[in-house]
């Protein structure tokens, strides 16, 4: 990348709206005298209303207009003298990696070159870069169609996990669990092509825990470690409710070296599942970019975005050789989404039911004092304010919606009020990814 000569404290720019990665990273640099700026081309992302984003601007959409986006970026850049670029989610990934070069001549952007970038987003790349580290993989088949994806259940015993094999602004979602044939029937209706193709894993249980690296120049200058305690959506996601681990050596050797092999510069968090019955890691993929939980190392005391910062300008970052273990974080709006989507599944007895009663028995723990939340700040209390009051509006659309199709789908001659409500639910999260479920 080009050296850049601008003055210690010019404006970043986040690309990307999703409040509760994007507003943390503002808050941790303004707290600092670091101006941030906030610009989307998400037609979901709504605008960021926090005292650390000083302006919030759309741009066109690359996947309309590829040249009218770069300029629109490119003309913001120069305008008001960014001089770090910082893709907050996948999409905002992706478009960032397709501008490289013309992005990289104006300031530093926050990820590798388009070909290591690469690496992480094709999964396949992913999967057979930690197979040659000797990380633990889940047996995986990629399928071009439904033809070959029934196939492939034959060979993987369900239940099975599917998602896109390589991430694009377009995915239809982001991952679902498979454990019967009327449920893939329903999912992936044949005959189609998948585009991208799909990924069938093999399921592992346990818990998901993510490893946080900052990498410099090959070598890891921080590390931060988390495990899920609760999952959006409900049967395997992103985090809803998470603690703050001690790093463990093993997971931590591994995922050094697997971003050290992938030629990896920047954070980037590397997830695993971890069984507890035998304790056996098992790779799920790595997010090149801030992770949804990003504010709960900042709670614990890891300032990853200042570090980074930092690095990018040439200054040595003091980063401290332990963190608050144990430090809790609940992110509040999702947690109201998961909430919803086990009173959908309840409706029948069975592990959904009995998941939903288990988590309101414990509901106070997940909102007690200590724990913190990952948008809410009583000095800019606004954008958890706005998160969960779009959230509720968004569900409750979501469930008139349901009832309409419910309805106009009952035979006239019957008058039952007790609608049939089932149905495939899609919902698009904070970090800009879609998750589906049924």
């Amino acid at each position: 990348m080009r050296a850049h000569k601008h003055a210690a404290h010019n404006p970043v720019l986040i690309l990307g709206a999703a409040p509760r990665i994007t507003v943390p990273i503002a808050r941790s640099l303004h707290e600092h005298g670091i101006a941030v700026d906030v610009v989307t081309f998400s037609s979901v992302e709504r605008p960021v209303f926090s005292r650390a984003v000083r302006n919030f601007w759309r741009v066109p959409d690359p996947d309309v207009s590829p040249s009218e986006f770069s300029s629109a970026l490119c003309q913001l850049i120069g305008e008001h003298r960014h001089d770090m670029l910082i893709p907050a989610n996948d999409i905002a990934l992706t478009a960032t990696t397709e501008n490289y070069d013309s992005f990289s001549e104006r300031l530093h952007v926050a990820c590798p070159s388009p070909v290591i970038v690469r690496r992480i987003l094709n999964k396949d790349l992913t999967l057979e870069t930690a197979r040659q580290c000797g990380v633990r993989i889940p047996h995986s088949v990629t399928v071009l169609n439904s033809a070959a994806l029934r196939e492939a259940v034959q060979s993987l015993s369900l239940p099975i996990v599917l998602k896109p094999a390589e991430k694009r602004r377009s995915d239809e979602f982001k991952s679902c669990i498979v454990d019967n044939a009327a449920s893939l029937d329903k999912l992936f209706p044949a005959p189609r092509v998948f585009s991208p193709p799909l990924l069938a894993q093999e399921f592992c249980p346990g818990d998901g825990v993510g490893v946080e690296v900052l990498m410099h120049n090959g070598e890891a200058v921080a590390v931060f470690q988390h495990r899920r305690l609760k999952e959006l959506p409900h049967g395997g996601g992103v985090a809803v409710v998470a603690i703050a681990e001690s790093p463990g050596a093993e997971l931590v050797r591994c995922s050094i070296r697997l971003l050290q092999t992938l030629h990896w510069e920047g954070v980037a968090m590397v997830e695993f599942k971890v069984n507890s019955a035998d304790g056996t890691a098992t790779l799920m993929e790595v997010n090149g970019r801030y992770w949804g939980s990003v504010s709960l190392p900042l709670l614990a005391g890891m300032n990853f975005p200042l570090y980074h910062w930092k690095l990018v300008h040439g200054e040595n970052p003091e980063i401290p050789s332990s963190y608050r273990v144990g430090t809790k974080w609940r992110w509040t709006a999702g947690c109201l989404d998961r909430y919803h989507g086990l009173l959908l599944a309840a409706r029948r007895p069975g592990p959904d039911r009995d998941l939903l009663l288990h988590d309101l028995q414990h509901f106070l723990e997940d909102f007690d004092s200590p724990t913190g939340d990952a948008l809410f700040d009583p000095s800019d209390p606004m954008p958890a304010i706005f998160e969960i009051l779009r959230t509720a509006k968004d569900l409750a659309v979501s469930d008139m919606r349901r009832i309409v199709r419910a309805v106009h789908a009952a035979p006239r001659q019957e008058c039952n009020p007790a609608l049939n409500l089932d149905g495939k639910k899609v919902t698009g999260g904070a970090d800009g990814k879609v998750h589906s479920r049924s």
